[in-house]
């Protein structure tokens, strides 16, 4: 397989997801966030498919011929592409060819970098989808992404996710109940990602306790639901934000709150 030299479809939005964020806390981790659109990895399967071989090792293009629905591997090619360029943003390594480096996914299904990071420090990364966006998240601490779509349904699921008094509690995110909702899914898909646990961390396992203004965004803070298994003693603290039409959470492990 011939691999081209250099592609690159996404955008890095990092510092203006910094922006957000970033003013209110004593030192947020170093990231790279990349966002993909769909609609940029070509017009027809044959286009798609020429942009998978410049970009993906030959273990990687085995498991995008493999899926069967043409936007499957449309999501999954840009969610690639996404978290690969945030590798090489975060490496300062901008010119790198993304064929250089392979993701590989364990048992739960969370990606990791298996070959190509470049460097002896490890490299953390997350990936989400939704709409006609993938995002890929890098950062040399531990971390986790979720990037949801607002749609109707989320009110028609809601008692599936959100425990009693939650949506009340992230009210003041957002003026709109469909958007509040989001940032609450996406704050747990978040969760879900980041905490390792198997099966993974229940909707409704995890509990909202506490929202706080940072900057333009909000940092949720969730507790752990006693029931019939072992959860961990305390979760991680969640970014939260609106991000066009759609709600943002991110984790960075030892993001904390200025205090004061």
């Amino acid at each position: 397989m011939i691999k081209e030299e250099k592609y690159h479809f996404g955008r890095d939005v990092s510092p203006e997801i910094g922006t957000f964020f970033g003013q209110d806390f004593d030192a947020l981790p170093q990231f790279s966030l990349v966002t993909v659109d769909l609609a940029a990895l070509g017009a027809d399967e044959a286009a798609l498919s020429r942009t998978a071989g410049g970009v993906l090792t030959d273990g990687e293009m085995q498991i995008f011929e493999g899926f069967r629905f043409p936007r499957r591997r449309r999501e999954w090619l840009a969610g690639r592409l996404a978290v690969k360029e945030a590798v090489c943003a975060l490496r300062a390594q901008a010119t790198r060819p993304l064929c250089d480096i392979e993701i590989g996914v364990d048992s739960r299904g969370k990606p990791f970098v298996l070959s190509g990071a470049g460097d002896a420090d490890p490299v953390h990364i997350s990936i989400s989808h939704s709409g006609d966006s993938a995002l890929g998240l890098a950062s040399p601490v531990p971390c986790a992404l979720d990037f949801q779509e607002i749609r109707s349904s989320l009110a028609r699921v809601e008692a599936k996710f959100a425990r009693e008094d939650e949506a009340r509690r992230i009210e003041p995110c957002h003026p709109d109940r469909l958007a509040t909702l989001g940032l609450l899914w996406a704050g747990k898909e978040a969760l879900r990602k980041f905490v390792n646990l198997w099966p993974l961390l229940g909707f409704l396992e995890a509990d909202l306790a506490q929202v706080v203004a940072q900057g333009d965004g909000f940092l949720l803070s969730f507790r752990t639901v006693p029931g019939k298994r072992e959860l961990p003693s305390s979760l991680p603290r969640v970014l939260a934000k609106m991000y066009g039409e759609s709600a943002l959470a991110i984790i960075l492990a030892g993001c904390q709150r200025q205090e004061g």
